[in-house]
Parts: C-alpha cells; sequence; structure tokens
C-alpha cells in the first residue's frame, strides 16, 4: 500500500520511507520480503525501539509518522494505518490547511 501511495504522490513532492525494526541477524531476510511483498520503498534498517521513543510512536509497530515541509511531526498513527489515514493526512498537509485537520494521533489497535 505505500508503494502504491509513494506513486500517487511522487509529483507532489512528498517521499515515503519505511523503517525496519529487525535486529542485524534478520536483516538478510529484508530483500526477500520487500520483494515478495513488492514493496519499492527505500529502507532504513538502523532503527530500534528507542527511534519509536524518540518519535513519540510508543512500542506498537507498525507505525506511522507524518512530517511536513520542515521535518516536524505533525502526524501520528500508532498500528496499522489504512491508506485513508495516511491520505487525509497528506492531502492535508498539501492543501491550503483551512479546513478541519485530521486528528494528529491515531491510535489504530
Amino acid at each position: 500500500m505505500l508503494s502504491k501511495l509513494a506513486a500517487q504522490y511522487r509529483d507532489k513532492d512528498v517521499s515515503f520511507l519505511a523503517v525496519s525494526l529487525d535486529d542485524a541477524q534478520s536483516q538478510p531476510k529484508i530483500p526477500r520480503f520487500l520483494e515478495k511483498k513488492k514493496i519499492t520503498l527505500p529502507i532504513f534498517t538502523g532503527a530500534t525501539p528507542a527511534t519509536l521513543h524518540d518519535f513519540q510512536l510508543g512500542e506498537i509497530v507498525p507505525a506511522t509518522i507524518i512530517l511536513d515541509r520542515d521535518g516536524s511531526a505533525i502526524f501520528r498513527i500508532m498500528g496499522e494505518a489504512s491508506k485513508k489515514d495516511i491520505s487525509a493526512r497528506v492531502d492535508w498537509l498539501l492543501s491550503a490547511r483551512t479546513s478541519k485537520s485530521p486528528k494528529p494521533l491515531l491510535k489504530n489497535f
């Protein structure tokens, strides 16, 4: 789903990055998993549970953080994010922000 969203927003100067919490022992399995799931996003493999904490995402995975153009965290989604969850927030950021903002923190667990 994120790969499709990345393609949808590519021309709107929006980037998507997947983050893996896999330890060094399981990291070699990541390329096969990405291929099997047809995920074409860049992957950051150096994350730890402390990374989730630093971004105020708790200890739940998956988790999603949406940053604005300045790199400020505007939205957080704890648990599985739907296409609608992400699109509504990205679209709001790309708009004039005159409509009501989606919830800044969404807990899907």
